[in-house]
């Protein structure tokens, strides 16, 4: 098990990660996740030991990796330099320490993102270096590199030289070089993302697949929704360099902690509608932003409402909301089509609804033009509600799902 105490790592006035707290369990597939610039990529390097945090410590099995370094490291550490200082003397102020336990005794594996091949050697070569290294026999460096080169669709591609090979070929040779030994974790940082489409939906089972019938621990970095949600027994979304949310798929997807988290996550993204609490004879009701259209509140989310007017949103998943070119006691909430976007086993339809845009799925057959009057059911049983951006309520189902 690997483990991330308090970890922060500083460039100058820049945090790359700030206050990093989570684990990877053992056998496990974690799936670090988030735009570009998120600290993804600095959180794989921080476990690898390829660069050292600034503060806090990393434990592998309980024990530090960092030694006593850490603490000195920690105690020695300044304050955050105000914003008039200059990056040169911020750096001076960081104490200089070394890691306990190198990379190379780390019993770790990573695929970088800029490939780091060999170019003096073939494929062959870059994919045996690791094995042998690790004094391997002669037959099982033939066998594992074969059955790696068939895996990854590089079977001919096994003489020739890293120079000689395009992005995604070099990208499938730097996967393969990390997976093809034992170790402990293997950190992948975004090892299919210059594939071409049908090579990545297949090396995403692949990935899968390999990390089960290994009981490897896995720790893969992602910008895709997709492949964070099919492949991570758990994912860690990152956005500035913290840590938002860590959970299953199914909590990230139907209990995101934030609108952040809610957005970023599912294809298409949650659509909001900005709404204001009001009373009407009696009844509690959300009154839509740029529009006079009123939602009537369910008693599920009445205890989660405040004195303030401003603030709220509702969230809704694109499946979670149904439309009709004409109004019926169930769509009833007015709309424009924004957008209609084909995808082949279905359509995607942006709606727009007072002052916002709504998604919604719908079957391939079913056929609108933009500017089109339509009718949506938008209920709010199945609505997600957000007070200054943080979640205060989900549908009654993910609550089972969780």
């Amino acid at each position: 098990m690997i483990a991330l105490r308090g970890v922060t790592k500083r460039y100058g006035l820049t945090f790359a990660v700030r206050d990093l707290s989570f684990e990877i369990r053992d056998q496990e597939f974690l799936a670090i996740y988030g735009p570009a610039g998120a600290g993804k990529t600095t959180t794989l390097r921080l476990i690898a030991g390829v660069t050292k945090p600034t503060t806090g410590d990393i434990l592998q099995d309980r024990r530090s990796m960092l030694g006593a370094a850490s603490e000195d490291r920690n105690a020695a550490l300044v304050k955050e330099p105000a914003l008039g200082l200059d990056d040169t003397t911020a750096r001076q102020e960081e104490p200089k320490s070394i890691l306990h336990l190198t990379p190379e005794h780390r019993d770790m594996a990573m695929a970088f993102e800029n490939y780091a091949l060999y170019s003096h050697m073939s494929v062959y070569d870059n994919l045996a270096f690791p094995l042998r290294a690790k004094k391997f026999s002669r037959q099982e460096i033939d066998e594992r590199v074969q059955r790696i080169a068939r895996i990854l669709q590089i079977s001919e591609l096994l003489d020739r030289r890293p120079g000689f090979l395009s992005g995604g070929q070099r990208q499938r040779v730097a996967l393969g070089r990390a997976i093809i030994r034992p170790a402990g974790i293997y950190l992948l940082d975004e090892p299919i993302g210059h594939l071409d489409a049908k090579l990545r939906h297949r090396m995403r089972g692949e990935l899968k697949a390999m990390a089960a019938d290994l009981d490897a621990t896995v720790a893969m970095v992602t910008t895709s929704s997709r492949e964070a949600l099919a492949l991570g027994d758990r994912i860690a979304i990152l956005r500035n360099g913290i840590l938002e949310q860590i959970g299953t798929p199914e909590e990230i997807y139907h209990a995101p902690c934030n609108e952040f988290v809610a957005s970023f996550v599912g294809e298409p993204p949650m659509s909001f509608l900005d709404v204001e609490p009001m009373q009407l004879k009696g009844q509690t009701c959300f009154k839509l932003q740029g529009s006079e259209h009123l939602l009537p509140v369910t008693p599920r989310l009445v205890p989660s409402l405040n004195a303030d007017k401003a603030g709220y949103r509702l969230g809704w998943r694109a499946s979670d909301v149904t439309l009709s070119g004409r109004e019926d006691e169930h769509r009833h909430t007015p709309g424009e089509v924004y957008v209609v976007e084909p995808m082949g086993y279905c359509n995607v339809v942006t709606v727009k609804v007072g002052d916002g845009l709504v998604r919604v799925v719908v079957d391939q057959s079913t056929r609108f033009k933009p500017k089109e009057n339509l009718w949506l059911c938008l209920d709010c049983e199945h609505a997600h509600l957000f007070y200054n951006h943080k979640a205060v309520s989900h549908p009654a189902y993910t609550q089972l799902a969780r």
